[in-house]
């Protein structure tokens, strides 16, 4: 069930689906001189980081050349998953982002945060866009930041700010308030909190043909059992 376009990710605010939608048409420069971060907050299972891994593709697609665009199949892996985010170059040779780093803060102590900091600060400082292809910025997908605490955290601002403009980051937390004000500052907010059930019932016919036999109010009633969770979701349209 990944999406496969900005249309298919249940944003909570279409406002702020529109502003995203146009950051990656280019009609909003970024990253900028103001903002180099997007914060993806919201409950468990809402697709904040499905989202975060995303979004460098559609970036490093629409700061691409004519050729490039056209040429490749453009992708974003999740969990060795790929997905087309440009489904009609299907069979053209696959292509994701050349530089795109997780961190995932629930793996890692708060005390060993600094030195993973430091480590991305070295490769914030190198800028490959003249030599890989989908390589015009760095992506640093930092997952669940909350997990760390307030020393972390404000190194982590720091190097967001000192940061050269070829550098983007990805910051989740299902805890917006557990998150340094200056890093939220930094940030293009998007909150992930659950659409209304007719958004997840046109995606689960979509993606599980075989529920036909199930009336759109049974179908309702499972979606909001699973309370806009897509793992929840998922498995128990497969139940069916």
């Amino acid at each position: 069930m990944l999406p496969s376009n900005l249309s298919e990710v249940a944003f909570t605010n279409t406002s702020e689906a529109t502003y995203v939608q146009r950051i990656v048409g280019g009609e909003v420069r970024f990253p900028s001189h103001s903002k180099s971060c997007f914060l993806l907050y919201g409950k468990y299972g809402s697709g904040k980081t499905t989202l975060a891994h995303m979004l460098p593709t559609l970036l490093e697609h629409q700061n691409a050349e004519t050729s490039e665009r056209q040429d490749n199949d453009w992708q974003y892996n999740y969990r060795s998953d790929a997905t087309s985010v440009t489904p009609a170059n299907s069979g053209k040779p696959a292509l994701l982002p050349a530089n795109f780093n997780i961190i995932d803060c629930g793996s890692h102590h708060s005390n060993a945060a600094i030195s993973i900091i430091q480590d991305i600060e070295k490769k914030s400082r190198s800028d490959l866009s003249m030599v890989l292809r989908a390589g015009r910025f760095n992506h640093f997908l930092i997952d669940e930041l909350d997990c760390w605490g307030e020393p972390a955290q404000a190194k982590l601002k720091g190097l967001i700010t000192s940061a050269p403009i070829w550098n983007v980051f990805y910051i989740t937390t299902n805890s917006k308030g557990k998150i340094d004000e200056g890093i939220i500052s930094r940030s293009i907010k998007i909150e992930l909190n659950g659409r209304d059930q007719k958004f997840y019932l046109e995606a689960v016919k979509k993606h599980f043909p075989h529920i036909t036999s199930y009336s759109e109010k049974q179908l309702c009633e499972i979606i909001n059992a699973c309370d806009c969770d897509w793992r929840q979701v998922e498995d128990m349209m497969n139940r069916l």
